[in-house]
């Protein structure tokens, strides 16, 4: 998949979007898998962030999270609505290239070619899985380094110096918390210029999806832009609040954005 892809120049003005305040690349899965992979061998800090229908909502309430957002590197559309927004916009975002589905592929693409993983957050145990799953897919070492922080481990600046201090002895080229959004990405961008990891990205339940203990929506779902609707039926205490609200309120932006246009 990576020899196909197309080199990407760094973050030419041709290749983006902007969104509701965010700045979206227009890549296809193969061209981000290419482009995170440079990243990772190259010299440098970078964040791949991957904004969705609830990062876009939380942006226009949180001045602090779009901020965060302005932090990304690079950053892909893990969101078959925002696709679908972006056409309706008249700033066509070529596919869907969900976090999910990168994230292990990346892995397993960056093993092959030396370059290790370390895992944060997910529930217990589940990215220990993650990477003996992916091991088996590279044939190789993925991982070099787990952590699964308690609750509220952000607050305890001891905590965080450990974290920090064991991913730099353990110096991976690829960093990615299962933290859920926005704490993985305000821990990525307040500990970037201390740990110095190549690439760091933001990759919420994936751990769990790739270990297998947390089942990921059909095909279908995920082609017609429904996964929520999957994710929503599995956890209804969890996520209603998230998605019956951006369900109302994200066509309205919508509607809202082109009719000022």
């Amino acid at each position: 998949m990576t020899a196909s892809a197309p080199p990407l120049a760094p973050r030419p003005s041709a290749a983006t979007v902007h969104l509701f305040g965010l700045r979206i690349d227009r890549v296809t899965f193969p061209q981000a898998l290419q482009r995170c992979l440079e990243l990772a061998r190259g010299p440098g800090s970078h964040l791949v962030m991957t904004p969705n229908v609830d990062h876009v909502l939380r942006a226009q309430r949180s001045p602090e999270f779009l901020a965060l957002c302005g932090h990304a590197d690079f950053a892909i559309a893990d969101g078959q609505w925002l696709v679908w927004a972006s056409r309706v916009l008249g700033q066509p975002l070529p596919e869907r290239v969900a976090g999910s589905d990168l994230m292990p592929e990346l892995c397993v693409a960056a093993a092959r070619q030396g370059l290790r993983s370390y895992f944060v957050g997910g529930n217990p145990g589940d990215a220990t899985k993650a990477a003996a799953v992916l091991a088996a897919r590279a044939g190789c070492e993925v991982c070099v380094g787990v952590d699964c922080p308690p609750l509220g481990f952000e607050a305890d600046p001891t905590y965080v110096d450990g974290l920090v201090a064991r991913i730099r002895a353990a110096q991976p080229a690829l960093l990615f918390f299962g933290l859920g959004s926005p704490k993985q990405e305000r821990l990525m961008v307040d500990l970037r210029s201390r740990l110095a990891v190549p690439l760091a990205m933001g990759v919420g339940v994936t751990f769990s999806f790739v270990a297998g203990t947390v089942r990921r929506a059909p095909r279908l779902f995920r082609r017609t832009g429904t996964e929520w609707v999957w994710r929503l039926a599995c956890e209804p205490r969890r996520l209603w609040r998230r998605y019956v609200g951006g369900m109302f309120t994200f066509p309205w932006l919508v509607l809202r954005t082109w009719w000022r246009s």
